[in-house]
């Protein structure tokens, strides 16, 4: 059947025939592992840059936790905080009393919300810095930000020491 061909002619029926195998190899082994070998080595390099990020998120939650200690903890209820400086109050001022406390001021912009809390507390001058000081040092729910002594006189009698003390809360906007 093949005898009236020339060996020309075969040969070129037989290169055709080669590249017609090779293209249909190619299409359906060499190109799905070509493109196999591609993602792999792309997930190669997401499983280096999460292995960088992982030690990068240790980093960024010891951040979080220092800014937490600077300007107080984030995500506590308001009315919680303000809850938590009257009960550090009573239970570190054993000879001061609240005299005063204001309602929660709230302030907010396109990044923040800021929570302040007022409280004006009466009573010695040695008792009232060792409660802010342990407000300072004990107390981590918010910050004291302002402290402002002053005295104010009752009729007929001395003069009250007085300490304003003012606490803010930031929270992010999420």
């Amino acid at each position: 059947m093949f005898d009236k061909y020339s060996f020309k002619i075969k040969f070129r029926a037989l290169i055709a025939i080669f590249f017609i195998l090779l293209f249909t190899s190619y299409k359906r082994s060499f190109s799905t592992l070509i493109g196999v070998v591609k993602e792999n080595s792309e997930l190669k390099d997401k499983v280096a840059d999460l292995k960088n990020t992982s030690s990068d998120y240790n980093l960024l939650q010891s951040q979080i936790a220092a800014i937490d200690k600077i300007i107080g903890k984030e995500g506590i209820n308001k009315e919680k905080i303000q809850q938590d400086i009257i009960d550090f109050i009573t239970s570190n001022g054993k000879k001061t009393s609240i005299y005063h406390l204001q309602s929660i001021h709230e302030f907010s912009d396109d990044n923040y919300h800021i929570y302040t809390n007022e409280v004006d507390i009466t009573g010695e001058l040695n008792d009232l810095l060792k409660l802010t000081y342990d407000f300072e040092i004990k107390f981590n729910n918010s910050r004291l930000i302002s402290m402002d002594f002053y005295t104010a006189r009752k009729t007929n009698q001395s003069d009250i020491l007085h300490l304003k003390l003012i606490f803010q809360n930031y929270e992010n906007k999420k």
